[in-house]
């Protein structure tokens, strides 16, 4: 009679203990599918990363080499050699046409290439353009708004010349005291200037 007591409150014990394994696994898989829906909404929630945005940042890290959070002029002039050495693809010396796409607006003598001190210069132009609150150093936000306009073609903004797009239409302008404006960039403002001086 004992041995079937003792069988019997074995046989309750294993069961409670079944049914509590079963309860603990029933929870853990609960909490995993949670977990899961959780992990699926934040993804569908999520924004997608801005690939331009984070070239960009990446970018200000390499010339902001003091991490203060700005480039100064300084840190932009000396990623200006280190940028004329690594478009000097054929490891002549010099930049030529093919090897830069502001070629034109950075070869200030006309010549058939460009001289580090022109390279250098035509950037200092941009550090001036980056600097939209003139305060003599580019913070992280500035440039990523720069290399935005850069990668959508650059417009012209009011009273400037945006991302050197104007091209000749900023040199007509110039010359007739005019100024760049909103959808008067390039040839729409060199003939706006022409038309000016036929009259």
């Amino acid at each position: 009679m004992k041995k079937q007591v003792i069988f019997a409150m074995i046989l309750m014990v294993g069961f409670f203990a079944m049914q509590s394994c079963k309860g603990k696994k029933a929870d853990t898989d609960d909490k995993e599918k949670t977990e899961e829906v959780e992990k699926t909404e934040v993804k569908k929630e999520a924004p997608k990363a801005n690939p331009m945005a984070e070239k960009a940042k990446a970018k200000f890290a390499g010339i902001d080499t003091d991490k203060d959070g700005k480039i100064s002029v300084e840190e932009f002039a000396t990623h200006a050699k280190e940028e004329y050495k690594n478009k000097d693809k054929n490891g002549n010396g010099k930049i030529e046409k093919d090897e830069c796409k502001m070629f034109d607006q950075f070869n200030t003598d006309k010549n058939d290439f460009l001289s580090e001190d022109e390279f250098v210069k035509g950037h200092e132009g941009k550090y001036k353009e980056m600097d939209t609150n003139g305060d003599k150093t580019v913070t992280s936000d500035e440039f990523t708004k720069f290399m935005a306009t850069m990668m959508k073609g650059g417009k012209c903004g009011e009273g400037k010349c945006g991302e050197g797009k104007c091209g000749e239409g900023k040199k007509a302008a110039k010359k007739e005291g005019m100024k760049c404006g909103p959808g008067k960039c390039g040839a729409a403002m060199k003939k706006e200037v022409e038309e000016k001086a036929k009259k």
